[in-house]
């Protein structure tokens, strides 16, 4: 038997074929979780007419959705943190399929609501947790690079359900059900990961099971380890177990996880509100505009083929200024984007590219975004704290799909955009001026 190594976790191993195949896991996971994320906002016409309501009574979808997603990322972290990354995964994968399916069953705007609201609970659960893993299960080095990969295969779903929207919903009044029936093959991760995954080493630890870390990180890499060090270091920071209770009273007493969670809150709204209302949104904004049905879904579907690219492109521009640079920087760039496009008027052509360009930097940025807070906590409250903010982000963008016909309807396209401009300028200069760096350091180190 070979002689274990002291060494932290996976930093300084490179990343194996083992770990690669789990992560291809995490990938069949966003694209079916992202696929019935994103699903609605092709479908939002063609949901109105069947339901026979406008956008001010549909708006409640879209906003509730979202505050769906608020409890799935707080409750998510804490079921994560006291049972496991492996198992909350895999109770989100079921969760979130189950509800698609049963979205397109629906035949009244309330029943649609609700199951919307359990898989937006689902979808940002499962999300969540999967960055947490992936941030415990690659090495300091790669870390950064292989989330964005990962999770930019991932999003290929976008495109691909926005080219499949264009064909189907032509099809018939009700055939968006169809879109929502395909939650289906949701239930393939979730088998994979009941037989290929394993549970975080980092969480191992944390709960006192150093020798299953220890067997962890050997199946992953082929590289026999000794975590003694490490586990000695986590009992010195942390002299007990902490409960659900204690777990949040760390967040919010702690001054410097107060500080932080205060910022990554002003953060979130600001890179959350401009994606999300946008995603949900714009092919019904486009129409009310005189748009074609046709050409709304184009734009919509042309532009997320940005989605991908900019999520890879995160593994890169990422580290960049210590990650906050990074982030600020490319906020403000959305909303400069979002300050043109509303200026283009009817141009089919110049909204397709604006749009691609938006969603592009919008989910880099995103990305960034998203292993910034998982680098910003500690590992005995990281998947709740996490959740904390991303749950606060969601929160911020219900509020603002609510308020969105409104905005339409008393200053039409350009009153939606200038509040999404706003916001950009109010986010960016947030992470500029009251950020910290995080970049390619350790994740013991940072937090």
């Amino acid at each position: 038997m070979a002689e274990k190594r002291p060494n932290n976790y996976f930093d300084d191993i490179p990343t194996s074929h083992r770990q690669i195949k789990v992560f291809m896991i995490i990938v069949l996971a966003y694209i079916f979780d992202q696929m019935d994320n994103m699903v609605l906002g092709y479908v939002a016409p063609s949901v109105m007419r069947s339901f026979g309501i406008g956008m001010q009574e549909f708006a409640p979808a879209q906003s509730l959705y979202f505050f769906g997603m608020m409890l799935g990322g707080i409750v998510a972290g804490v079921i994560s943190d006291k049972f496991g990354r492996r198992k909350a995964f895999m109770l989100g994968c079921f969760t979130f399929s189950t509800a698609t399916i049963l979205t397109g069953m629906t035949d009244n705007i309330y029943t649609f609501t609700l199951w919307r609201v359990i898989t937006g609970f689902a979808v940002l659960g499962t999300g969540a947790i999967s960055f947490t893993y992936l941030a415990e299960t690659i090495s300091s080095q790669d870390r950064s690079k292989w989330s964005g990969i990962v999770v930019g295969v991932g999003h290929i779903s976008i495109p691909f359900i926005g080219f499949i929207a264009m064909e189907v919903v032509p099809m018939g009044p009700e055939a968006w059900r169809w879109l929502f029936y395909q939650g289906v093959i949701g239930y393939i991760p979730l088998v994979l990961a009941y037989f290929f995954m394993k549970e975080s080493p980092r969480w191992l630890i944390a709960n006192g099971r150093q020798a299953e870390a220890e067997a962890v990180v050997e199946a992953y890499t082929g590289v026999p380890v000794d975590l003694t060090a490490v586990a000695e270091q986590y009992r010195k920071t942390v002299a007990q177990k902490l409960t659900v209770a204690q777990t949040f009273k760390k967040i919010f007493d702690d001054k410097k996880y107060l500080y932080r969670t205060l910022v990554l809150f002003c953060v979130a709204a600001g890179q959350n509100i401009p994606s999300f209302v946008f995603l949900g949104w714009n092919t019904t904004l486009l129409q009310q505009i005189g748009i074609s049905q046709a050409d709304s879904l184009l734009i919509s579907t042309v532009g997320a083929l940005g989605i991908p690219l900019g999520v890879i492109a995160s593994g890169y521009v990422g580290p960049l200024g210590g990650r906050k640079i990074s982030i600020g920087v490319q906020i403000l760039l959305v909303g400069a984007l979002i300050s043109a496009y509303m200026n283009v008027g009817t141009n089919v052509t110049m909204l397709m590219i604006l749009y691609f360009l938006f969603q592009f930097v919008s989910m880099c940025c995103a990305m960034c975004l998203n292993l910034y807070m998982s680098e910003s906590y500690s590992t005995e409250i990281h998947n709740t704290g996490t959740g904390v903010v991303i749950a606060g982000g969601r929160c911020s963008v219900a509020i603002s799909q609510q308020i969105v016909p409104y905005l339409f309807a008393a200053w039409s396209f350009s009153g939606v955009c200038g509040y999404i401009v706003a916001l950009c300028i109010f986010g960016g200069l947030a992470t500029l001026l009251l950020g910290w760096r995080t970049g390619n350091a350790s994740l013991e180190s940072v937090s």
